[in-house]
């Protein structure tokens, strides 16, 4: 009995070594790849590649915790092929967390080939932050060094999640959604945008990294607006935050308003810790009519006005000068969609709900006709919930 179980002890240790040399082996044969760019370079696909280079525990090195790869190629796929005969180490996907889109490429060819790859593509997550960018190259904003995390993806990925929790001014999407979006009939597709800040030579080089004043970085820019599936505008950080208030899905924010009659424009700030969008529309003699209503609960975080906030006169007073603002924002929102012919709100899905046999009658022109011609009621309601008990009024 012993020596059986003698025999089962070795056997069981030999195959947690073996495969452990196994495990070892393979991780010195691979390249992880973290995050992938995508330009268009005349009629060519331009793939870029964020490969991590890996590092030894305690190292003096002055090596880049990264390298990033390009090849041009017909198809995406190609391109790759071609960077994997770059490297000595076999390419493996499987960490890829971050798609970056060429600003030019979703203007001219459009983004629905890559969204197709990736969704087909096994070796890769359907569950990637993906970003257009703004006036610099998904290859430039790869090679990005980074402040805070040694692969600089990993800084965009992190800022991206942090800025949605806290600001609301982006959060992610993924190549699933924006799919659905593409094909819906009822809204249009939105992405958000990553620009640079300074210039190009500057972010790429290590020496940034000694200052403590970085002259150059990245920077989230807005939202990139498409129709069907290519680029037909752009929203900047406020218009983002209305985008997001209006689709019900702002977690927490910051809104400043101008103090009433003051010609150095001061302002107050509120901090957003609660908001509930409900939008309702029917379509009444061929014309579409939404009715949209948003209530808002915040805190008062600045207030240099001269207003007295420990009467209930001064705190409506401040309530009501923010409902008008964000008002303003929200109006200024659906001005644009409409001049652009670009439903990204979604309001052809709330007909589809709302007055389905009427959208019905209506789906095929939605976006072309339309949605141009509808008209909106917007109501708003401010709260402000913490406000101290000082009064700073002069």
């Amino acid at each position: 009995m012993m020596k059986t179980l003698g025999i089962i002890i070795f056997l069981s240790l030999f195959a947690v070594l073996s495969l452990g040399n196994i495990n070892r082996n393979e991780l010195n044969e691979i390249a992880l790849v973290y995050a992938v760019g995508i330009d268009m370079e005349s009629d060519n696909y331009a793939v870029s590649l964020q490969v991590i280079n890996p590092q030894p525990p305690i190292s003096q090195t002055d090596k880049m915790p990264v390298i990033v790869y390009e090849a041009k190629a017909k198809s995406i796929g190609k391109a790759i092929e071609m960077v994997s005969k770059k490297i000595s180490r076999q390419l493996s996907p499987a960490q890829v967390q971050l798609i970056v889109i060429g600003e030019e490429l979703a203007e001219t060819k459009g983004i629905n080939n890559v969204l197709n790859y990736i969704l087909r593509e096994p070796g890769l997550s359907s569950i990637l932050d993906i970003l257009i960018t703004k006036d610099i190259s998904a290859y430039d904003v790869l090679k990005v060094v980074s402040f805070m995390e040694d692969i600089p993806g990993n800084e965009i990925v992190k800022a991206l999640r942090n800025t949605e929790e806290n600001w609301g001014s982006h959060q992610r999407v993924y190549p699933t959604q924006v799919k659905a979006d593409i094909l819906s009939r009822g809204k249009e597709a939105i992405i958000p945008t990553i620009s640079l800040y300074g210039k190009e030579h500057l972010a790429e080089e290590k020496a940034l990294l000694e200052s403590t004043a970085p002259k150059s970085y990245l920077e989230f820019s807005g939202l990139t607006l498409l129709n069907e599936d290519k680029k037909v505008g752009w929203l900047n950080d406020n218009q983002s935050r209305a985008y997001y208030l209006i689709k019900d899905r702002l977690k927490h924010s910051y809104f400043s308003s101008y103090c009433p009659n003051d010609d150095n424009k001061e302002e107050f700030g509120l901090t957003i810790i609660h908001s509930k969008t409900a939008i309702h529309g029917k379509i009444t003699k061929g014309k579409p009519k939404f009715t949209i209503k948003v209530e808002v609960t915040g805190d008062l975080d600045e207030l240099n006005c001269d207003l007295d906030i420990s009467k209930p006169a001064g705190i409506k007073k401040v309530e009501d000068l923010m409902e008008k603002q964000i008002e303003e924002g929200l109006k200024d929102l659906l001005v644009q969609s409409q001049a652009m012919n670009a439903d990204f709100i979604g309001f052809g899905d709330v007909l589809r709900i709302d007055d389905k046999d009427s959208w019905k009658e209506i789906e095929d022109s939605w976006k072309s006709e339309i949605y141009a011609t509808s008209t909106f009621a917007i109501e708003t309601k401010v709260i402000v919930r913490n406000f101290g008990d000082l009064n700073i009024a002069n």
